[in-house]
């Protein structure tokens, strides 16, 4: 079995919580109320600001060349691709740049992005790949599970939006990533990899429940 599909089963029910949340749910039905897809939008914006340093972190320690190429090329379908995707978004919801640039993460997206950035500055390569892995997976996996539930969504922002993560651009990136780790991960500590990976994935759940609720600061 490889490494991958060994972690994608350790962390099973965390990612089945994530199919069903309400988020999710209500956003592939086409019922989430905008507001909170518009404070998603731009939480996420800022979390994939943070996965670009991720990325060219991990390019400035790859050991050999192909690894250096496909960090590089990662961080700068994330600078372009997904970014392109939601400067088109932000016009459609009524949000500007600054609207984005203009609001603090919220505490969950802090968190998220300061693990990702501490694995890829203080761990290994690999480490840093598995801590990002989760993310890409999970939203290739969320329309699959949840594909049924389109046919109810009239709201074309919405269908919009998952058709980006559901695109053969999307599954190739994504494909690419998971053969990366398999690539460079046989000779590393498994456990090591299992205990980022479940993070990662935990905050994804996270991720989605800050959203749904809209998580402000407390103070």
């Amino acid at each position: 079995m490889q490494i991958t599909q060994r972690l994608r089963e350790e962390a099973s029910s965390i990612w089945n919580k994530i199919f069903k949340h309400p988020f999710v749910v209500e956003l592939f039905k086409g019922s989430l109320p905008i507001e909170k897809f518009r404070y998603y939008v731009i939480q996420d914006y800022n979390f994939l600001i943070g996965m670009t340093k991720a990325f060219s972190l991990l390019a400035s320690k790859a050991y050999d060349y192909e690894l250096l190429r496909e960090a590089l090329s990662l961080a700068y379908s994330d600078a372009t691709i997904e970014m392109d995707n939601y400067l088109k978004l932000l016009d459609k919801l009524d949000l500007t740049i600054e609207d984005v640039l203009n609001t603090e993460p919220a505490p969950t997206n802090t968190a998220y992005v300061n693990h990702i950035l501490s694995t890829c500055s203080l761990g290994t390569s690999i480490e840093c790949l598995v801590s990002t892995l989760p993310c890409f997976w999970t939203y290739m996996e969320i329309p699959r599970v949840n594909n049924d539930l389109i046919m109810e969504n009239k709201n074309p922002i919405y269908i919009e939006w998952i058709n980006t993560y559901r695109s053969k651009e999307y599954i190739e990136l994504t494909t690419k990533l998971i053969n990366l780790v398999d690539k460079y991960a046989e000779h590393i500590d498994y456990n090591k990899l299992k205990r980022i990976f479940i993070l990662s994935s935990r905050y994804e759940y996270m991720f989605w429940d800050m959203a749904y609720n809209m998580e402000k600061w407390p103070v």
